[in-house]
C-alpha cells in the first residue's frame, strides 16, 4: 500500500501557499510540453501563468488564472477572466482551481473559450505527469556545484532560460544557495519545519541588470545597474564555484554598461563602469559622476603622514562626487582616464 504522503490529494494542494501552488502548476504545464512563465505576484494584471506551445510555426498562448479555493468558482470570476483573452490578444483562458465550478460558471466558460480545470482533474494530471513527490525529491537532493540544477528543478524558467550552476553562500548571515541561469541570478533559502519544506527566493537579479562582479578574500560583490548603482555582497567558502558560474554570464552583460574597476574600502564601495564612477556608502547613500562630465583627474596629498586622494575635475553643479579615497590612486587615475577615452 502506498502512503498518501507520496501521492497528490486536494488536501495537499490546499496546504500549499498561493505562490507555491502557482509554481506547481507552472511546472505541471512544462511537464506537459508547454512553455510556462509564472508572472510576478505584485504585477500579474489578473494572470498567474502564461503558457504557450509552438509546432512547425503554429503557436498558441493561454493565460492561466489559479484559484486555491475550497468553495466552487462562480460565474462572476469566469466572466471577469474571460475578458483577458481579448485584452491581451491571446488564444484562450484557463482557470484552474482546487475546488470546482458552479453550473452557471461552466455555461459561461463554454461561451467564451475558457477551459476549466477542477481539483479532481488537477490531481489526475499531477499523478500522470508528476508522480514523484516534490517535497521528498527536495529532501533527497544532494547539493552539487557541478550539476547545478537541483534547486531549480521545480522552478518555471523563462523562454530560453537554462541553469548554469549553483553553490552555497552566506547572505546577511544566512546560508543560502546562489543559483545562476543565463538570464537570472537567484539567492534561495531552504525553509524547513516539522511538517514541510519550501524554498524562498530572497533575491533575484536579472543578468541584463548586472554590471559585473568582483572577488574579495572571502566575499563576492555583485554590481547592479539602475538609476543608482547598487552592490550585493555574499560570503563564500568556495569562490571558485561561484566565479565559474559568473564567468559564463560575461557575454550577456558586457554588451552595455559594465564594470571596469572595483574596490571595497572600510566604509564604502568604489565602482567604475564604462559610463560612470560611484562611491556607494555602506549606509546605502551614493555619490556618482558621469564620465562625460569629468574634465580631468588629479592626485593630492602624499608623504609619510598624509594619504593621497584622487580628485575628479568636472562640472560640480551636476555631480556630487569630487574625490576618491582609495588604496592606489594612481591605478584608479589610469583606469578612469582610459574609460573616458573609450566612452
Amino acid at each position: 500500500m502506498v502512503s498518501d504522503m507520496y501521492t497528490w490529494t486536494i488536501e495537499r494542494l490546499l496546504g500549499l501557499e498561493p505562490y507555491e501552488f502557482e509554481e506547481l502548476l507552472g511546472h505541471l504545464f512544462v511537464r506537459m510540453g508547454y512553455k510556462a512563465e509564472v508572472t510576478q505576484r505584485s504585477r500579474d494584471s489578473g494572470v498567474d501563468i502564461i503558457v504557450s506551445i509552438e509546432n512547425f510555426g503554429l503557436s498558441h498562448t493561454w493565460a492561466v488564472q489559479v484559484k486555491r479555493y475550497a468553495e466552487p468558482v462562480g460565474v462572476k470570476e469566469v466572466r471577469e477572466y474571460s475578458s483577458l483573452r481579448y485584452r491581451d490578444n491571446i488564444d484562450g483562458v484557463i482557470i484552474a482551481t482546487t475546488s470546482g465550478f458552479t453550473k452557471d460558471a461552466q455555461k459561461e466558460a463554454s461561451e467564451h473559450n475558457v477551459k476549466l480545470l477542477d481539483g479532481s482533474l488537477l490531481v489526475k494530471m499531477l499523478e500522470h505527469y508528476m508522480p514523484e513527490d516534490p517535497n521528498r525529491r527536495l529532501q533527497q537532493r544532494a547539493l552539487s556545484e557541478d550539476r547545478g540544477t537541483g534547486v531549480l528543478e521545480d522552478t518555471v524558467l523563462k523562454k530560453g532560460e537554462r541553469p548554469l550552476g549553483e553553490t552555497e553562500v552566506f547572505f546577511r548571515g544566512e546560508r543560502v544557495i546562489m543559483t545562476c541561469t543565463n538570464k537570472r541570478i537567484f539567492l534561495i533559502k531552504n525553509i524547513s519545519s516539522l511538517l514541510s519544506k519550501r524554498r524562498e527566493v530572497l533575491y533575484s537579479i536579472e543578468v541584463k541588470d548586472l554590471l559585473g562582479w568582483a572577488r574579495g578574500t572571502s566575499f563576492l560583490y555583485l554590481v547592479m545597474a539602475g538609476r543608482q548603482i547598487t552592490v550585493l555582497s555574499v560570503r563564500t567558502r568556495k569562490p571558485e564555484h561561484a566565479t565559474k558560474m559568473l564567468e559564463c554570464l560575461r557575454q550577456e552583460y558586457i554588451r552595455g554598461e559594465h564594470l571596469e574597476k572595483f574596490e571595497r574600502t572600510k566604509d564604502e564601495f568604489i565602482v567604475l563602469t564604462n559610463k560612470r564612477i560611484a562611491k556607494i556608502h555602506l549606509s546605502g547613500s551614493a555619490e556618482e559622476m558621469s564620465l562625460k562630465n569629468i574634465l580631468g583627474t588629479e592626485i593630492k596629498g602624499s608623504g609619510l603622514l598624509g594619504r593621497s586622494k584622487l580628485f575628479l575635475i568636472g562640472n560640480m553643479k551636476e555631480n556630487t562626487l569630487s574625490e576618491i579615497d582609495c588604496a592606489d590612486p594612481a591605478s584608479w587615475k589610469d583606469a578612469i582616464e582610459a574609460a573616458i577615452r573609450v566612452s
